[in-house]
């Protein structure tokens, strides 16, 4: 049985990274990046004052749809944050999260101004790619990054994760955030 899965979550959580551990750990994977589709399919209609591409939302579900059709391969995976606000059929999402300070460093390494750093930071916190995915998807689940994550993956990937769902609140660290450096106040 074919599986699709979604991951998402906040720019910095280390999606990338981690989809492209996993795309090695399993045998007959296509992944495939949100961002990599908007820009070869042009699925965008501007660019915002950061330089963020608006994204055309429908035409990239569309797209990404036609791709589930098409692609034979045994799991197919689809990484990006902005998946959290689709819905891709028949899909399993999972929603990576990250520690807050962690975030804020990547990202500032990136080059991200700080009122971009402190706009994902606050999302983090807020679990906004949690809270849209499980409006989005039937099978939503989310996972701390780090030590163990990808083994995690692997299992909700394979049907045998026994955890039950996690509620990961970021709350306080925002605080923290905020506290230890005025000017990512909200």
């Amino acid at each position: 049985m074919r599986k699709v899965i979604v991951i998402t979550g906040t720019p910095g959580v280390g999606k990338t990274t981690l989809c492209s551990q996993l795309r090695k750990s399993i045998k007959d994977c296509s992944l495939y990046s949100a961002t990599a589709l908007v820009n070869e399919f042009k699925l965008y209609s501007a660019k915002d004052k950061f330089g963020v591409k608006i994204v055309k939302m429908k035409k990239l579900e569309q797209k990404i749809n036609q791709i589930v059709k098409k692609d034979k391969s045994a799991t197919i995976i689809f990484e990006g944050h902005i998946l959290a606000d689709l819905k891709i059929k028949g899909a399993k999402a999972i929603v990576l999260r990250e520690h807050l300070n962690t975030i804020k460093s990547r990202l500032l390494k990136r080059g991200y101004v700080t009122e971009k750093v402190r706009e994902n930071i606050v999302s983090e916190a807020l679990d906004y790619c949690g809270a849209a995915a499980y409006d989005n998807y039937s099978k939503t689940y989310e996972i701390m990054n780090g030590k163990g994550a990808k083994r995690e993956i692997l299992l909700i990937i394979n049907g045998t994760y026994k955890k039950k769902a996690l509620l990961i609140n970021l709350l306080e660290e925002l605080v923290g955030v905020i506290k230890k450096d005025r000017k990512f106040a909200i």
